[in-house]
């Protein structure tokens, strides 16, 4: 027994200098394996293991003489593996996607760790000691950890889900729930995988790395790309591992992107699909579990193309989805290839899909086969009737096809499993269909929402901008998913008229900070609903803008650059410092701009927060100077902004200054706080904040 105490006690000194040097070298130091960091995790349960039992066997050994020696070895066994769990973390931090904020501590409590119980090792007097304080030091070790894998937030249990209604704004009840609950825990403050941080809407507006993660009316965003990976695909969001988007989920992102990711918009004027799905009631449902083996991996890979992927609809489940992509690289070979899998397939998407009644013949030997999606391809009602042989078919789309009500009546004689049938945009007409709900009451049959003979409302613009606050070359642009769409638009503040006014296909010219509100019209179409955008632009952007008086340490952004780093100001999220927004509680904002070279500037925009019920308001006087030499310069303007009369929340706003002057090579601004609140706030008479985010000149 002593000779191996001598070579754990060889072990753990190599180990403690090897984390040493790390330490000293740790900006410089590279990984010896790609990915040797993954270990991390692996090995950290086992000293927070050895740690608590550790403190058992001490009173235990106190009335059982013949513990000690496997005191002593757990001893060393806790000492080596909180060691190893220090190194291996180092090389996980170096893999880098994280924050150093909580990283620091979550490092230096571990190292911690490791220190106490080698010196535990060393000094075998004071064992209760240092067996106590490392079980402390684990438990901070192992907080500071958890709030980088979940989030500062993942111990509150209080939070409430709030009830979703057709006035819900669809981000905030039904998107941002759903990204927080299946993305955030990798993608924080202190965890950004891929530089992407997903715990503030500006943040995802921002995207990460690879860019944006989606973008308006576009299926082929990134977030909806990653989430129809296969699992085992190293892109596939959530990992494998983590709690999988559900069905539903997917739907809502997937429509919410599609219909315009309008971060503002309330859940009634989205789709009637959407509203659905966002006003179903809630039902606790039971995961169908399959009695037929998984397919192996090498058949899996057989059947994924670039065009087709076919992944698990759940984790460890054997049942598998095959969904399609890019109509023109279509290949019926790649269907007739899913036979590979055939035991293994419960649903099939081909939406958008050149699929004729030639391909049915495939599906018949798809036994298991439960959902399949043909929305706007080529089926007939010869090819359906051949559908009616899936013993295990319970859920058909065949929305915007030629299916008629002979058709689909044949079809749902014949079919001894089918439940629901989407048919929206057929043939079907609308008498027609209410015999057939009548003739198959225990079938779901959706037709849509509007009778054929309506005139339709049409969409309302999609923003094509991801970003509201505008450099000098760039546009505000608006699309429409359908063709030949008119946008007819105000910059007063009045609703714009569907028949006169300003109008574009897509550019809506813009000079300064403005309320854009836009709506689509098309003849033949209801005007859509209006929107309202409201837009920054920039036109001149200076070389430097440097503080003259420090903002409050609660808020200091990145200095002057944050008044010109065209980023707007985000919400705060309990615990995550919030770095968009310089803050005043004390001082003004004094600013100095320097150009390049002389410019001729027709006025200044000041983007602000005004949030009265947390004491945030306007500034009660703003002074514009210009001049040459910046230790000579000359009063230009002032103005006195409208301070708000009640108490109000979140609120991004924004003041155009016109002036008159030379062109100069030098700007300030004094934006004077608040002195005294008023008296419809709590803290009436006492100094207000005074928030700002951009400086901009046009």
């Amino acid at each position: 027994m002593k000779r191996i105490q001598a070579i754990g006690r060889l072990i753990l000194w190599t180990l403690q200098g090897l984390l040493a040097i790390l330490l000293i070298f740790q900006e410089t130091f590279t990984l010896p394996i790609h990915g040797i960091g993954h270990l991390h995790p692996l090995l950290l349960h086992l000293p927070i293991g050895f740690g608590l039992l550790l403190i058992l066997l001490y009173f235990w050994k106190q009335k059982i003489e013949d513990i000690e020696q496997l005191f002593q070895a757990v001893f060393m066994l806790t000492a080596l593996f909180a060691t190893s769990t220090a190194i291996f973390g180092l090389f996980l931090a170096k893999e880098g996607g994280y924050e150093n904020g909580q990283l620091d501590w979550h490092q230096w409590s571990g190292v911690a760790v490791s220190f106490i119980y080698f010196i535990g090792m060393l000094w075998q007097q004071q064992a209760l000691y240092a067996s106590i304080l490392g079980a402390i030091a684990l438990i901070f070790a192992g907080h500071t950890g958890g709030q980088i894998t979940h989030g500062e937030d993942y111990l509150n249990f209080s939070e409430q889900q709030l009830e979703i209604t057709e006035e819900s704004v669809a981000f905030e009840a039904l998107v941002q729930p759903i990204l927080k609950a299946k993305c955030e825990s990798c993608h924080n403050e202190q965890k950004s995988k891929g530089g992407l941080k997903m715990n503030s809407l500006a943040n995802l507006l921002k995207g990460g790395k690879n860019g944006p993660i989606w973008k308006a009316g576009d299926l082929n965003s990134h977030l909806i790309k990653r989430i129809h990976l296969p699992l085992k695909d190293k892109k596939h969001m959530p990992p494998a591992g983590k709690s999988q988007l559900t069905e539903n989920e997917q739907m809502i992102l997937q429509l919410w992107i599609q219909e315009g990711a309008n971060v503002q918009q309330k859940v009634k004027s989205f789709s009637h699909v959407f509203q659905k799905l966002a006003l179903k009631t809630e039902t606790k449902l039971t995961e169908k579990t399959y009695d037929f083996s998984a397919a192996s991996e090498k058949d899996i890979a057989a059947v994924n193309t670039p065009f087709c992927s076919v992944y698990p609809i759940a984790n460890e489940s054997p049942a598998l989805q095959a969904t399609f992509f890019v109509a023109a690289k279509f290949d019926p070979k790649t269907l007739e290839n899913l036979g590979k899998v055939e035991t293994q397939l419960i649903g099939i998407n081909l939406n958008k899909m050149p699929v004729s009644d030639s391909e049915m013949d495939i599906f018949t030997k798809f036994l298991h086969l439960e959902k399949l999606y043909l929305n706007s391809t080529k089926i007939t009602d010869k090819g359906l009737q051949k559908l009616a042989e899936l013993p295990n078919l319970v859920e058909l789309s065949i929305s915007s096809t030629s299916i008629s009500k002979n058709g689909l009546s044949q079809f749902l004689k014949h079919s001894k499993s089918i439940q629901k049938v989407f048919v929206w945009n057929t043939a079907i007409q609308d008498q027609e269909m209410t015999t057939l709900k009548k003739q198959f009451p225990k079938v779901y049959i959706e037709e849509g929402f509007v009778s054929k003979n309506e005139t339709l409302q049409i969409n309302p613009p999609i923003l094509v901008n991801e970003k509201l606050i505008l450099r000098p070359q760039e546009q505000l642009k608006f699309k429409h998913t359908l063709k030949d769409v008119l946008f007819r638009y105000t910059l007063n503040d009045s609703l714009p008229d569907s028949l006169s006014g300003p109008s574009t296909s897509s550019i809506v010219p813009l000079k300064n900070y403005t309320k854009v509100r836009i709506r689509a019209s098309k003849p033949g179409w209801y005007a859509s609903n209006t929107i309202d955008v409201k837009v920054y632009k920039s036109n001149f952007v200076p070389q430097k803008i440097e503080l003259l008086q420090q903002p409050d340490t609660k808020y200091p952004a990145h200095g002057g650059q944050s008044l010109m780093d065209f980023e707007q100001g985000a919400r705060e999220v309990k615990g995550v410092p919030n770095r968009t927004w310089l803050g005043f509680k004390e001082g003004d904002l004094e600013a100095l701009a320097r150009f390049s070279q002389p410019t001729k500037i027709n006025g200044i925009t000041l983007s602000y927060l005004e949030k009265t019920d947390t004491d945030v308001f306007p500034p009660s006087k703003i002074e514009i100077w210009a001049g040459n030499d910046p230790k000579q310069m000359k009063l230009i303007t002032q103005f006195v902004p409208k301070q708000p009369t009640e108490k109000s929340g979140f609120s991004l706003k924004g003041i155009n200054i016109p002036v008159q002057t030379n062109a100069a090579s030098y700007y300030k601004i004094k934006a004077h706080r608040l002195n005294r609140l008023p008296n419809f706030v709590d803290n009436k008479g006492k100094g207000a904040w005074l928030r700002v985010d951009e400086w901009l000149f046009y």
